[in-house]
């Protein structure tokens, strides 16, 4: 098996304090990597369980879904605590250096008293598995051999994804956790029957096995596995160590033959000069959708999962975003490969959400499992608009009649259900929870009107071109707008502004939100002008000590949200947004100079942070902030 092409550039990663396990992988198969070097998850999609996951953390207890605190310091253990699992050098000193190699792949090198050691990280399909491969990689910079002291394992299960929400909408129980370890020559098998899945490791020094001793054992709980060893390297010299890994949906089915053939590339590598950090973020975000958030389902559908790690869920929402910047990646990276790529993925995707996402009461739930199931059934007017929105886009990019007519069935019945939403005297529709996934006080929300009255317009485009409905679209559209426009408008101190929410009855409440981006888009989508009163102003109190539990101060102070009470990446990306619309140059520099504070080192971004240090208060891994950050720092380029 090749591994590499020769010559190798490395890029540094991002200096930044804020050091999460950096990620790779190749659809199917999802991985992070410990910044000492050891392996944290490998993730794959289970088609009974949606998602699986081979960690160095305890499987997540069936009597925690409604402890909150719990919950956020599960996530946080696999950010920050894991102990990982894999080949790690033995004797230095100094923690590695990590750099990114062309591919896209973490590598980690150590350098002490003329040794050299680079651990490279690749996804690739290797015999139609996806796989992990580990290069561990010995050079002998001295003129005497050296006995190289290597550790293989650490702690490891088998176990369900957690699923683990700040707002639990029904959970599902995990199966018993039964770990079953075999060690046999060069070969590694976990076997977790209660989940019906697998995992195995073989081990390779140059291209022979390498042989460790046998090791039998069963377990209700993770199990710790340590082998130091010595590897002799010559003079002047070099060794492979080659580890490849794979995780399997059913437990009964070989993954990896132990004495295949291996040929292990050994490479120049060549560390670069840092790259832009908005460039290197734009990349990285990119990356991170396309390898491990977009899951191939079958033939032709791609599931979009949030993240892979802590919420292997796809929400509508948080998809739509994602997608938003695969579009804008077609002028990022211009070639017809990539093009295709992006094309598939979208197609894919809408595939999955109109053909394979569960609809049991005839809406979409609120957030699923990469097989369909929707795990929320609670009814989010927002997460109804993304996918006939994003269909809409898609059409508009591609012109794919195929696809249209495919789905066209689905989205009549979507827009039929919605009409049951509509109230009784107004073109204004309801909803159960705000796009924070939390309960309304009132049932009529503000930013999810102006996204009904954006996906009607872009119907309306749709259909004139396409001409499958009979509706006018575009005189609803208008409706909708017209009717949110006079009934959402609230006097604050002599100040006229949109409210949150409204009952229609004189019932209102003030506040914006992080997750609310239809509000800071309706000039660019066309529902108002930059310059209108209400839209400013209601942007203006948005990013002020005036919207409670919305806006946090400190230094590094900005727009968050209830749903968990800190300032939000999400938030900068709407006020660097907002800067941009009305020609704020400060603003925009101070918002910028947060973000770069506040990324982490691979170039991602968390849910919350806190205000008053800028260090990761919720959610390591969250897709969506990175991808709507980076769409709006291409938007700021092209418009240059």
């Amino acid at each position: 098996m090749k591994i590499y092409e020769q010559k190798e550039r490395l890029v540094p990663l991002l200096d930044s304090p804020l050091q999460k396990p950096v990620d790779l992988g190749i659809g199917s198969l999802a991985v992070s990597i410990n910044p000492d070097g050891r392996i944290c998850t490998i993730n794959r999609p289970h088609h009974k369980h949606g998602y699986i996951t081979f960690s160095s953390v305890e499987q997540f207890p069936n009597d925690k879904w409604y402890d909150t605190p719990f919950v956020r310091n599960y996530r946080r253990q696999l950010a920050v605590n894991s102990t990982g699992f894999g080949l790690l050098p033995l004797g230095f000193t100094t923690t590695p250096e990590v750099f990114l190699g062309e591919g896209n792949h973490p590598v980690f090198k150590w350098e002490e008293s003329g040794l050299e050691i680079n651990s490279s990280f690749v996804a690739e399909k290797r015999s139609d598995v996806n796989v992990l491969v580990q290069q561990v990689e010995l050079i002998n910079h001295t003129c005497e051999n050296a006995a190289v002291p290597l550790e293989f394992g650490g702690q490891i299960s088998l176990n369900r994804s957690s699923y683990g929400q700040l707002t639990e909408g029904g959970p599902i129980p995990i199966p018993q956790v039964e770990n079953a370890l075999t060690v046999v020559g060069n070969k590694l098998v976990l076997q977790n029957k209660n989940l019906g899945a697998r995992a195995e490791i073989v081990v390779f020094e140059d291209s022979q096995p390498l042989r460790f001793g046998d090791v039998q054992k069963t377990a209700g709980e993770a199990i710790t596995l340590n082998e130091t060893f010595e590897v002799e390297v010559q003079a002047n010299g070099k060794k492979t160590i080659t580890l490849v890994y794979a995780v399997g949906e059913y437990e009964d089915k070989v993954l990896l033959e132990p004495n295949c053939t291996l040929h292990a590339v050994s490479r120049d590598k060549e560390v670069i000069a840092p790259v832009d950090w908005k460039e290197f973020v734009i990349n990285r975000n990119i990356d991170y959708i396309v390898n491990c958030c977009a899951v191939p389902l079958g033939e032709e559908s791609v599931c979009i999962i949030t993240d892979h790690q802590l919420l292997p869920l796809a929400w509508n929402r948080d998809a739509y975003y994602m997608v938003q910047l695969l579009f804008a990646s077609l002028s990022y990276r211009e070639n017809e490969a990539w093009k295709q790529k992006v094309q598939n993925i979208i197609k894919g995707h809408l595939l999955w959400m109109f053909e394979d996402a569960g609809r049991p009461e005839g809406y979409w739930g609120r957030a699923y499992l990469t097989n369909g199931y929707s795990k929320d059934q609670i009814f989010q007017l927002d997460q109804q608009c993304y996918p006939i929105l994003e269909l809409c886009d898609y059409y508009q990019e591609f012109k794919d009649i195929e696809t249209v007519e495919r789905v066209q069935p689905i989205v009549r019945e979507v827009l039929a259900m919605l009409m049951e939403h509509k109230s009784e005297t107004h073109w204004l529709f309801k909803t159960a929870e705000t796009p924070a996934d939390d309960e309304v006080e009132y049932p009529y929300h503000f930013s999810s009107q102006v996204l009904m009255w954006k996906m009607l317009i872009e119907l309306d485009k749709l259909n004139h071109e396409v001409k499958l409905f009979e509706e006018n679209f575009g005189e609803m559209a208008e409706k909708v707008r017209r009717d949110c426009v006079s009934n959402f408008k609230y006097n604050k101190d002599g100040k006229e502004l949109f409210a949150y929410l409204t009952d229609l009855n004189g019932g209102y409440q003030l506040y914006h939100d992080a997750n609310d981006l239809p509000t800071v888009f309706a000039p660019i989508w066309g529902f108002c002008d930059v310059n209108d009163g209400e839209w400013r102003e209601t942007m203006e109190f948005a990013f002020s000590l005036d919207n409670k539990g919305g806006y946090y101060a400190g230094p590094f102070e900005g727009l968050g949200s209830v749903h968990t009470p800190h300032k939000w990446p999400l938030g900068d990306g709407q006020e660097l947004l907002y800067a941009e619309l009305i020609n704020d140059d400060q603003r925009k520099e101070n918002v910028e100079t947060k973000l770069r504070k506040t990324v982490q080192w691979d170039g991602m971004f968390s849910e919350a942070v806190y205000e008053e240090t800028g260090e990761v208060a919720s959610r390591h891994w969250f897709s969506w902030p990175g991808a709507f950050i980076s769409y709006v720092f291409i938007m700021l380029e092209n418009s240059k």
